[in-house]
């Protein structure tokens, strides 16, 4: 149906649940929307969409199409489709309301219909504004970087302060070396009083928001005196539209939460694992992995089927070759003089002992001197040393795009393999190539949304049963797009145990456990095993082939320790206790705790560390707890036990006495 917005009664849609109400309006020519309803949390407001487009913002006068309607997860979802005034492009912008989640969901995409192309210049993510007088305070938290700070996964909570300037922040694919900050695509808000130095965690009313765009984005947040501001907006955007091509506006979904940053969190990761994330590989996902770093590029068959032997004897689940077990980069074929019979007599090893098996793909890189590189140079965007001697690949140019994903499949299928590590150096890359098939200056767009994301949502779909892992350098591109599509993701990149903590207690505010990788690197003992096996994926990154006996049975109990865990932690509400905030030459220094709580309160764990320096004792308050059940405290190595109710752990606490470098699990249970 047409029908004029300009100028006539605003139109609306409403779309409820038992815990949130939706309503979008059309109104001289705009598209905006507000979200409240029962569930506790702020109240918003929304745009629909903001484009520039030919130096114009777009108005939108004509509706096309409505289309609301249930969906398989028992929510509704509401399609708009919206035209300007001469039907020469089109909106159609999707709103999901679900069942189970105070939680909207929202994306859009833009269609050329005219005869000309069009130059898409800005293109807002999301522009919010809560229904809540400021004070409100933005939460939010930084992802690694090596160069510009080595306190990882840094927390950050901002007084959004009427008259100051906007608070931007920089999200999406960076470099490990970039020279400056860059954050989680996600944040929180909420009202209240803040948590500076605070005892306990300040609670109020908020909303959570996930952005899903692996590109390069930046989040302002500003005050007025009525209002705060929210916008996300997509970087250096130079997007032509040929006639009749179709441009994706990304997702990103808000939810409700009343209480503390944890449970900020929580909310989120609980939505995220219901609505965003692939499912759990099998049951006893994240699993014990071996990764084959510490033998750097010097490996062999004969060497890693010795490792895969002593894998088997730990419990490890899945072993990896790292770098090093091809041609070369960008030649995606097993060496022939390290692995002359391919990587099969590896994978039949690994899957005798009832193991996975999976390789190391740095896919946006390849050497000059590789095949594909020879036959086509253009593909690179230069030929320098980007990564370990490799230039870099465009991935927003389609016949570069193509060839990749036909390379991947045939890996997979000829060697037999179960999970691909995706790396390299920074994913979504700068290019401004005029042979290429996106357009110059469009990189970040095209090499994100129409190049990382097809190669790898493509690999899903040609084969299921693969399990991918985001390694970008470490964890550098920590956004919900890449949650979307991966299974895991690194954290902080192989460094110390200190550094590995850290990044676990940041990441596990928006994202939930499993995307938390661990690699180990240090020398096992108590304490770097246990700074390892709180979160996803303990991966060891150690020459396991040469350990002593001890070292061996050290790893062992700590490897049962964490499978003893891991279905506890992965399903948990993460509880921040103390933030390892002082990462001092790798070491750290003084305490850091964190606490998992089970859904039903009924089982909890906190692990508590001590770096160097400090006082040797400390008192560590539990939280999230029953407060009238009964709980027994046993302290793994102390070998004592209590027995206190939640509210006297909460109020009272536990003392914690440990030597430098040393660490306790405290389990605490409802009996019966």
């Amino acid at each position: 149906m047409n029908h004029s917005g300009s100028g006539a009664t605003p139109e609306t849609w409403s779309l409820r649940t038992d815990r949130v109400t939706l309503t979008v309006s059309l109104d001289d020519g705009r598209l905006t929307w507000t979200f409240g309803g029962a569930a506790a949390g702020l109240d918003l407001s929304g745009m629909g969409s903001a484009l520039r487009v030919d130096g114009q913002t777009p108005a939108w006068a004509q509706i096309v199409a409505v289309n609301e309607q249930s969906t398989d997860d028992g929510g509704r979802q509401l399609a708009l489709t919206l035209d300007t005034a001469d039907g020469n492009l089109r909106l159609t912008r999707w709103f999901h309301l679900f069942a189970d989640h105070p939680f909207v969901r929202t994306w859009g995409t833009l269609e050329n219909r005219g005869n000309t192309p069009a130059l898409i210049e800005q293109c807002n993510i999301l522009t919010l504004t809560p229904h809540a007088a400021p004070p409100l305070y933005l939460f939010h938290v930084e992802q690694f970087s090596w160069n510009y700070r080595r306190d990882f996964f840094s927390q950050h909570e901002i007084w959004l302060r009427v008259g100051c300037a906007p608070h931007e922040i920089r999200m999406g694919s960076y470099p490990a070396h970039h020279w400056g900050p860059s954050s989680c695509a996600w944040f929180a808000l909420r009202n209240g009083q803040p948590d500076w130095h605070a005892e306990s965690p300040k609670r109020g009313h908020g909303m959570v928001c996930g952005i899903e765009f692996n590109g390069k984005s930046r989040l302002r947040a500003w005050a007025t005196t009525e209002q705060v501001h929210l916008v996300s907006q997509i970087d250096d955007l130079t997007h032509r539209l040929a006639p009749g091509a179709v441009f994706e506006i990304p997702a990103y979904f808000v939810g409700r939460f009343e209480g503390d940053w944890d449970e900020a969190g929580y909310v989120t990761q609980r939505f995220a694992e219901a609505h965003v994330h692939p499912p759990l590989p099998d049951d006893r996902y994240p699993w014990v992995q071996y990764n084959s770093w510490r033998y750097e590029q010097n490996i062999d068959e004969a060497q890693q089927l010795a490792a895969i032997d002593r894998c088997a004897e730990l419990g490890v689940e899945l072993a990896v070759m790292d770098l090093g077990w091809a041609r070369m980069i960008g030649d995606w074929r097993p060496d022939p003089v390290k692995f002359p019979r391919g990587l099969k007599p590896l994978v039949e090893r690994a899957h005798s002992y009832g193991m996975r098996f999976g390789v190391h793909v740095a896919l946006a890189q390849c050497n000059p001197e590789a095949p594909v590189a020879r036959e086509h140079p253009d593909w690179l965007i230069h030929t320098g040393n980007d990564y370990y001697g490799a230039g870099p690949l465009c991935l927003g140019h389609e016949p570069c795009r193509v060839w990749l994903i036909e390379q991947l499949i045939r890996l997979v299928d000829e060697e037999g393999i179960d999970y691909i590590i995706q790396d390299g150096e920074d994913m979504v890359k700068r290019c401004e190539r005029t042979d290429h098939t996106h357009t110059p200056g469009d990189s970040n767009y095209a090499n994100s949304q129409y190049g990382l994301d097809i190669v790898i949502g493509s690999l899903r779909r040609a084969r299921p049963h693969l399990v991918l892992e985001n390694c970008e350098d470490g964890g550098c591109m920590m956004t919900y797009k890449m949650a979307r599509l991966y299974h895991t993701s690194i954290t902080v990149d192989n460094t110390s145990s200190y550094a590995t903590r850290q990044g676990v207690y940041g990441a596990s505010y928006p994202f939930s456990p499993r995307y938390s990788v661990r690699y180990m690197q240090d020398d096992p003992s108590p304490y770097t095993l246990r700074s390892s096996i709180f979160g996803g994926p303990l991966i060891l990154m150690q020459r396991v082939t040469e350990w002593n006996e001890a070292q061996m049975a050290e790893t062992k109990r700590a490897i049962e320790q964490y499978k003893a865990l891991r279905h506890l932690i992965r399903s948990a509400k993460i509880i921040h206790l103390k933030a390892p905030l002082h990462n001092i030459d790798g070491l750290g220094w003084g305490w850091d705790a964190i606490q998992a709580v089970a859904p039903d309160k009924l089982h909890s764990v906190v692990m508590v560390y001590r770096a160097q320096g400090d006082v040797a004792e400390q008192t560590f308050k539990p939280r999230g707890l029953l407060p009238e059940a009964e709980y027994v405290v046993r302290f793994i190595d102390g070998k004592h036990t209590l027995r206190r109710t939640g509210a006297e752990l909460e109020r009272d606490g536990v003392v914690v006495a440990l030597e430098e470098f040393g660490s306790e699990i405290i389990m605490l249970d409802v009996e019966g």
